[in-house]
């Protein structure tokens, strides 16, 4: 017998063996099937619905709110700049801006009232040392400005301070940032 098919019959029996065929799948009518009853199902105990950020009665409401990012294809991540930090013995703050690592310019995001707003970059300038990035969603007349001095640099990377911002469609109140931007 050659050694690969011989390998492929071995790998085959012990995927048998470990489903176990002998033992028997529940029934339709088996407890185990039934889901329970509405009563002893679990009711959350406080409504959280995210604000659509669509609504324009809402644009004096809107806040930044921590972001979890669809991709771990990360190039720029900032956090909340209270969160304390590593550094300060504390937990980092809540990731409030991302860009990713694809794309020129890269596509960037932020969460806003719990939703996800998708933004593409405006502009980046930078003078005496202070950058300002400018990115917007043009669909839903959405944009945000970052103010940011850079702290730190390392082999691939650097390291941010500074706020970010929404400047559309009111002026939000500026919040502390800080993050890096590298591999």
């Amino acid at each position: 017998m050659k050694p690969m098919p011989a390998l492929i019959a071995l790998v085959f029996a012990a995927g048998l063996a470990a489903c176990d065929p002998k033992t028997p799948s529940p029934a339709p009518n088996d407890a185990a099937m039934t889901p329970p009853a509405a009563e002893e199902a679990e009711t959350p105990t406080m409504m959280q619905t995210p604000m659509s950020i669509d609504d324009p009665a809402a644009s004096d409401s809107w806040q930044l709110t921590p972001l979890t990012p669809a991709t771990n294809e990360i190039y720029c991540h900032l956090r909340k700049a209270d969160g304390g930090g590593a550094d300060a013995g504390g937990e980092a703050g809540e990731l409030l801006f991302i860009t990713e690592i694809a794309g020129v310019p890269a596509p960037a995001a932020v969460a806003v009232n719990g939703e996800t707003v998708a933004l593409e970059q405006v502009s980046k300038d930078a003078r005496d040392g202070i950058e300002k990035w400018v990115y917007r969603n043009e669909a839903r007349e959405f944009a945000i400005e970052l103010i940011l001095t850079e702290v730190g640099e390392g082999f691939e990377s650097r390291d941010y301070e500074g706020t970010i911002q929404v400047t559309r469609p009111a002026l939000g109140t500026p919040v502390p940032v800080k993050g890096t931007c590298g591999v």
